[in-house]
């Protein structure tokens, strides 16, 4: 059953806390020199999907050039952030989950 839809036109929240209770999403247009600046996991983990154009992720001390179509999977509790350095729009979906509940 499907219980939720969304469509990749607009830029913002796919999943929001009010749709799920572990999982959290959005998709991300930046232009060149724009970035998400750099934030931490957290208890959770996060897959970032790269759907099209060149990325700049730094993870911790560490940067590296993703060309997409291409996925990074951040551990939790792992410092990140993304730049577009170059010409063309760089588009992304992000999908976190929150730490399972241990009880």
């Amino acid at each position: 059953m499907v219980t939720l839809t969304k469509n990749l036109k607009e830029v913002g929240s796919l999943v929001s806390g009010s749709d799920s209770k572990q999982i959290r999403s959005g998709f991300v247009v930046l232009e060149k020199g724009k970035e998400m600046r750099e934030h931490e996991t957290g208890g959770g983990e996060e897959l970032i999907v790269f759907l099209e154009g060149k990325a700049e992720l730094a993870i911790g001390r560490e940067a590296r050039t993703i060309q997409a179509p291409a996925v990074a999977l951040i551990p939790a509790h792992t410092r990140h952030g993304i730049k577009n350095k170059w010409g063309a729009l760089l588009k992304y979906v992000y999908v976190y989950v929150t730490a399972l509940d241990s009880s």
